[in-house]
């Protein structure tokens, strides 16, 4: 028998068996659309981070408090990052000694929280950021649409004075001027002095949805506290990122008397990285969060193979006569294995056709949701390479778990076969 008939004989088989034939398709069907979902999401991912850290320069260096150890603790990692969040040791005083770096172009404190903002019956609920008139402009790209920043004399004297992201404007106010209003946040009194244009997501806040005031008073005053969340620093060149570096962790060593000769980062009470580290961090976490999610979903594909020799087994059995009669006029074991090889490699071939095709669309699904639940614009990424694996992956599938079946069938005794009931 030729290839071609053989191919046309395992289609008219897997026609006459049409649900059968679905229900075998779908392991492969689910298991290819999940890896490209998969994938094609975590590519997103990185694009999403590579594209928020571009947004605020290639020159930014973060100070965080906690060693560097705890945030790379294995599996640790995320309850060791929420821990940090209560973490006192980096306080306003480091702040200004890393400002005084002549490496350092820019720094600004931030302590934060979120609050529900009050004004004349409507609220919002908003993060507030605590940090300096540099402060504001280091994180806010945006224009002031009215009034102006706050001034260092509120951060010296805990002023009580606020800039409004356009979100929280536009809820509280309208078309309505806010400059000179009251507003308040969490039982303390603030005054409106400018408000913000849209600026949209960067580094997964919407900072339409934030309000800043001075540093002092978001700590002293709404925090209750004396410690800061975090520093940013923009350094003066951005050829010498790793001496800025550097000269930023001898500072803060030297004001937490920290004895550490070697340098090593696991020592220290704080952490220093530049924005392109914590993009390399982020992608790593997320690479291999992607593969986790990837492996999860291929078990469907180990599933749907299993399926396919079940199924194909038992068609063997209910072909047996058949086999018989073929064998019976001529037929070798070679062309029984290859008619059954051919119906298991085009069930699996049809459902990875499929599925792929369920996989771009979910995969194009999941960025608009994405995109709308985190406010940006996601990239729909095609995972060409994870299509191509995909692909091959089904093919392995529909030869591996279809030999055994194939084999059964082609070593049937004729005579056998033919008295099989």
């Amino acid at each position: 028998m030729s290839l071609i008939e053989s191919i046309k004989t395992a289609f008219v088989s897997l026609k006459s068996n049409k649900t059968r034939s679905a229900l075998t398709m779908l392991g492969i069907v689910i298991g290819i659309a999940s890896v490209i979902t998969m994938v094609s999401i975590g590519d997103g991912t990185k694009q999403l981070i590579i594209g928020q850290f571009s947004s605020l320069g290639s020159n930014n260096i973060f100070v965080e408090p906690g060693s560097f150890s705890k945030k790379m603790e294995g599996n640790q990692g995320m309850q060791s990052m929420m821990e940090e969040m209560t973490i006192k040791t980096l306080k306003y005083e480091d702040y200004k000694a890393v400002e005084r770096d002549p490496l350092v172009s820019k720094a600004a404190p931030l302590a934060f929280g979120s609050a529900k903002i009050f004004y004349k019956g409507k609220d919002f609920k908003a993060t507030y950021l605590g940090t300096t008139p540099a402060g504001v402009s280091i994180l806010a790209s945006a224009e002031f649409i009215y009034g102006n920043n706050f001034t260092e004399e509120d951060v010296k004297s805990l002023g009580r004075d606020v800039v409004l992201g356009y979100k929280v404007k536009e809820t509280l106010f309208g078309e309505e001027d806010p400059v000179g209003k009251i507003i308040r946040v969490k039982d303390n009194n603030f005054r409106v002095v400018g408000s913000l244009d849209q600026q949209g997501t960067q580094m997964f806040m919407n900072l339409d949805e934030v309000i800043y005031l001075p540093v002092t008073t978001a700590q002293k005053v709404v925090l209750g506290s004396d410690h800061l969340q975090e520093i940013v620093v923009q350094a003066k060149d951005e050829n010498r990122i790793e001496e800025t570096v550097e000269s930023i962790r001898l500072t803060i060593r030297d004001r937490h008397r920290i004895d550490n000769p070697e340098g090593d980062p696991a020592k220290d009470d704080f952490k220093v990285v530049s924005q392109k580290e914590t993009a390399e961090i982020l992608d790593t976490v997320i690479g291999i969060f992607t593969m986790f999610l990837s492996s999860v979903a291929a078990i469907a594909l180990l599933v749907g193979g299993i399926g396919i020799m079940n199924i194909m087994l038992v068609s063997v059995t209910e072909r047996t006569k058949e086999i018989g009669l073929r064998k019976a006029v001529g037929a070798r074991e070679s062309d029984i294995m290859t008619q059954f090889l051919i119906e298991a490699l085009i069930l699996t071939l049809i459902g990875g056709a499929i599925g792929i095709l369920f996989g771009l669309f979910f995969s194009f699904l999941a960025g608009i949701i994405l995109g709308m639940v985190l406010a940006t614009v996601w990239s729909f990424s095609f995972p060409f390479a994870a299509i191509l694996w995909a692909f091959g992956v089904a093919t392995a599938i529909g030869l591996v778990f279809g030999i055994y079946p194939a084999r059964r069938a082609a070593r049937l005794n004729a005579i056998e076969a033919l008295r099989y009931e």
